[in-house]
Parts: structure tokens; C-alpha cells; sequence
């Protein structure tokens, strides 16, 4: 009876050591206050900390040719430039995914072009949705990979996309 009770313990300890050791550890616990510090900073740009968030060699890429902007001085002059051009400019996450060592999101941008940019102030309002793709390296943001609808936004500015003249309109 006592070998019996004596092996019984063993077993529930054994069990109770393999089974703390095989669960799993939620990665947004350790990403989601990364992000939620990053999307603060297109959202404010106050870029307070931003050492402790984004990795040395970070890279920012976005449609519609991914071209790599790199580094933390870039990332800071790209949204001092979105700012300017929309300085309301607001990022709303709807929804996030996190895996080991990336996350996703869906998220909704609203702003009013009123400054100076790549083009002339139109005043306009805009409201478009986008998905992005983040990957971290040594407990920081490595890179951030953004796509979203460029047609719609500059539609919504008041840009008109104009077909190419063809051989029967001639």
C-alpha cells in the first residue's frame, strides 16, 4: 500500500512537471506593447522610447513597390512627413494575430489632407483600410510590411485615374 501510494505521488508530480512545461506561452503578451507603442507613434508622432520598440536595422515597406526604408531615423522622418501632410492622421487597429515572432493586422486609417506633401493640400478627408505584417528580432520590431488600396486613398483626395488613349478614340 505505501509503494502503491508512494508511486501514485510520483506520478501526479511527474505529470503536473510535464504538463507545466509543455504549455504554451502566449506571444501576444510579449509583442501586443511593442505594437501598441509603434502604432502610437504614426498616431502621435512622439517617438519617445522608440530605441527601446524598433530594432537597429528596421525596415519599413509599403505599397505599391515594398521598397525598403530603412532605419530608425527613416521611419521617424516618414511619419514626421505623413503627419505633416495629414495631421490628423489616426491609425485604428480592428483586428490583431500573433504567432511566434510576427503579427498581423487589419487596421483603418483616418485623416484630412491639410499640409504640404509628396502633393498640394486638398483638404480632404480620407478613410481607408489596409493589413499589415510585422516581424520582431531580439524582442524588438524588425520590420513592418503594410498594404492597402493607394487608388482609394488618392480617389478620395479628388485624383482621377485616366485611362490611355487607345486607337479608336483617335
Amino acid at each position: 500500500m505505501k509503494y502503491l501510494t508512494q508511486s501514485a505521488i510520483i506520478l501526479v508530480i511527474s505529470s503536473a512537471v510535464l504538463l507545466s512545461g509543455c504549455t504554451q506561452r502566449d506571444p501576444s503578451e510579449e509583442l501586443r506593447p511593442l505594437l501598441e507603442k509603434y502604432v502610437g507613434y504614426w498616431n502621435t508622432g512622439n517617438f519617445q522610447g522608440i530605441e527601446e520598440v524598433l530594432h537597429p536595422d528596421f525596415e519599413l515597406r509599403m505599397t505599391p513597390e515594398y521598397t525598403p526604408e530603412k532605419g530608425i531615423g527613416s521611419f521617424q522622418e516618414s511619419i514626421t512627413k505623413w503627419r505633416t501632410a495629414y495631421p490628423d492622421f489616426h491609425i485604428d487597429i480592428r483586428e490583431w494575430v500573433f504567432d511566434s515572432g510576427k503579427a498581423a493586422a487589419l487596421w483603418t486609417i483616418t485623416a484630412t489632407n491639410n499640409g504640404p506633401g509628396t502633393h498640394p493640400p486638398t483638404g480632404k478627408h480620407i478613410k481607408v483600410s489596409g493589413m499589415s505584417i510585422v516581424h520582431f528580432e531580439d524582442g524588438k520590431i524588425r520590420d513592418e510590411w503594410i498594404a492597402s488600396n493607394d487608388l482609394l486613398w488618392m480617389t478620395q483626395l479628388g485624383f482621377k485615374l485616366i485611362p490611355p488613349k487607345t486607337d479608336s478614340d483617335k
